[in-house]
């Protein structure tokens, strides 16, 4: 018994049944098992029942149902490429549909009558290949997985990395406890809404869901640059102090757009912190700050983000206010479309809101407004 064949599974195709007893004859002595399809249609019923475990295909090139060209197009189209065909050929020339499956994707062909010998041997070729094949493809297979789940150790480091800097600039405002988890939350519901429906579900693909979810909690970063008399004041700020607290969006984004820069651009989770960072208190018809950007101007992530803030402030308890209750928290958002607001994101809002008042009860924004 040839190591080679053994234990292979061979698929044997031929409506003439003395040449699929002489094939079965040759492989048995090799210890190998087959399987015998008398025409292409019933090929086809075999290759779909023992898909993955196929190893070679030997078919004749006369076949009344289904000539060599289509069944040899067929196990590519199934199969792929890893799976070897032979074809048995009258004689080797002038046929040209041996030809034609030859183009198709089939390996080598006999001539008949068949030679035991050289039936063995190209078989024992093309297995050998095969399995080889196999290997590299397992191989490459659990590199990738590898690859993959390094990857993710290490965005997922990084992001609890991220979180906890981003938690210890948040110590510094004792009155937003739970703000950060219910923002990346409420940006992704707005954003897997807009994937579902509305005008930007082109622009919003499941990379830039989870970009954003990763993003939010950056968007008030610049906050570590405001004084403490500010920050932490429990009442109103006057206009100059206001003009102060204003500055922390610029100083977030220019903040992130350094470390963007010296990565040499094309990070996607930077680049994205850093719009939310910048823009996340422009308004929709162009009053906000800190650059007065209008409508389509502000990016998308920064849109989202804009109304997610609002929001959780208006919901949540202060040291200068009580929450405020959710159906007026909705009706302002609601009025705020088309000016605060993109309508298209308000409109996504509307559709998730069950979800925010889950992810308020969830993570504590008094829960009972």
């Amino acid at each position: 018994m040839d190591t080679q064949l053994a234990d292979a599974l061979i698929l044997l195709v031929d409506n003439n049944a003395a040449n699929l007893e002489l094939m079965e004859t040759v492989f048995h002595g090799e210890g190998v098992r087959t399987l015998r399809a008398a025409n292409g249609f019933e090929a086809m019923r075999l290759i779909g029942k023992h898909k993955g475990v196929i190893d070679l295909i030997v078919a004749g090139v006369r076949m009344q149902d289904m000539d060599c060209v289509a069944l040899t197009g067929k196990v590519r189209e199934i199969l792929g490429q890893q799976v070897p065909v032979i074809l048995l050929a009258a004689s080797r020339k002038g046929d040209e549909r041996l030809i034609a499956a030859l183009a198709a994707g089939a390996n080598d062909y006999l001539t008949m009558p068949v030679d035991e010998l050289e039936l063995k041997t190209r078989s024992i070729s093309l297995l050998r290949f095969k399995r080889r094949t196999d290997e590299y493809l397992r191989f490459q297979k659990s590199l990738e997985i590898k690859v993959l789940e390094r990857t993710i150790d290490i965005e997922q480091t990084h992001d609890v990395t991220m979180f906890g800097f981003v938690k210890l600039a948040e110590c510094r405002d004792p009155e937003t406890g739970g703000h950060l988890e219910r923002i990346r939350e409420y940006t992704r519901a707005i954003a897997a809404q807009l994937r579902r429906s509305g005008p930007y579900r082109e622009m919003v693909g499941n990379e830039f869901v989870m970009t954003i979810f990763r993003a939010a909690p950056l968007h008030d970063i610049g906050k570590v640059g405001i004084p403490d008399a500010i920050l932490q004041k429990p009442g109103k700020l006057t206009p100059e102090e206001f003009e102060i607290m204003k500055r922390h969006a610029a100083i977030g984004g220019i903040t992130l757009e350094e470390s963007e820069k010296r990565l040499g651009g094309g990070n996607s989770f930077l680049h994205m912190a850093k719009e939310i960072a910048y823009c996340h208190h422009e308004k929709w018809e162009g009053s906000g700050y800190p650059a007065g950007l209008k409508g389509d101007a502000i990016p998308l992530a920064a849109r989202i983000m804009a109304l997610a803030d609002v929001y959780d402030a208006l919901v949540s308890k202060r040291v200068y206010k009580p929450p405020m209750p959710r159906e007026k928290a909705r009706q302002i958002i609601l009025e705020g479309a088309g000016k605060h607001f993109d309508p298209a994101v308000v409109e996504a809002y509307q559709a998730v809101e069950g979800e925010f008042i889950n992810i308020q009860n969830r993570f504590n924004a008094d829960p009972d407004v």
